[in-house]
């Protein structure tokens, strides 16, 4: 009976060699991996830890307050050294924007900086630039440059030359408030003064009082300084014909029209 043959394999030794390699490098990436996964988990449990303020909690160590408006200074002052008495978290800062703004509604953008390394809290708060300040159904109102009807003026702006009344006023009126601050530089080409603006918030019919005595029933909000000289020439003439006060209805302007007419007449000239 013939016996089986046992042969022994050999590697030679570069081959062996370099499969020793291979097998270095595959347990150094394996080895690699875990100590990434286990150094990721210990980060993300570290920085929960920061996010919940038990490592980093912000602890300020002054406070500084830039607000041109010396009206609201002292309360905003006083209001975010309050806050800033203990911690101040991100949620905690973005609550105090929002207790500036309710304490003061003039105020148009607040900012709030931490700054981690001195310990220092930077609040900003710009005022709203008022455009005029306004009679809005009786009560007395500010209307930002935004549209905004504010109850104070924080920004100091210039009163026009006229006062303006509102009637069934809107939440905001930003066609009003372009208006106002194209036509206030622009008022001092009329032929008369302005004496006083009314306007319909609801259907923003708008009626020009003038210091003749003369009324101009405006229309649209567009074309003020192409409406201001086409009226002044167009009252001119008017004028020439007739003692006035008169009443100018531009409100089809956009079609090259103007109607004059008496103010106490409904007939037209």
């Amino acid at each position: 009976m013939a016996t089986k043959r046992r042969f022994k394999v050999r590697v030679r030794g570069k081959v062996r060699n370099r499969l020793l390699r291979r097998g270095g490098i595959a347990a150094g990436t394996a080895l690699g991996l875990l100590l990434a996964a286990w150094g990721g988990a210990a980060a993300l449990k570290h920085s929960a830890g920061l996010l919940s303020g038990r490592f980093l909690a912000f602890k300020p160590k002054s406070v500084a307050l830039d607000c041109p408006s010396a009206a609201a200074y002292p309360s905003l002052m006083e209001l975010v050294t309050g806050a800033a008495s203990g911690t101040l978290t991100g949620a905690q800062a973005r609550e105090l924007s929002g207790r500036i703004r309710r304490l003061h509604p003039g105020v148009a953008e607040v900012r709030i900086f931490r700054n981690f390394f001195t310990g220092r809290v930077s609040v900003t708060a710009v005022p709203e630039q008022v455009v005029a300040p306004v009679l809005s159904d009786g009560a007395t109102a500010y209307l930002g440059v935004t549209g905004r009807l504010i109850p104070e003026n924080l920004s100091g702006g210039q009163n026009p030359p006229f006062p303006v009344e509102l009637r069934h006023a809107p939440e905001k009126a930003p066609e009003l408030a372009a208006f106002l601050s194209s036509f206030a530089p622009l008022s001092g080409m009329l032929y008369s003064s302005p004496a006083g603006l009314s306007c319909d918030g609801s259907a923003w019919d708008c009626t020009l009082r003038l210091q003749d005595g003369s009324e101009v029933l405006w229309g649209g909000f567009e074309f003020t300084k192409l409406k201001i000289l086409r009226l002044n020439e167009v009252m001119k003439v008017a004028l020439s014909k007739s003692r006035g006060p008169l009443r100018a209805d531009l409100r089809n302007f956009r079609e090259g029209k103007i109607f004059v007419s008496a103010v106490n007449s409904g007939k037209k000239s």
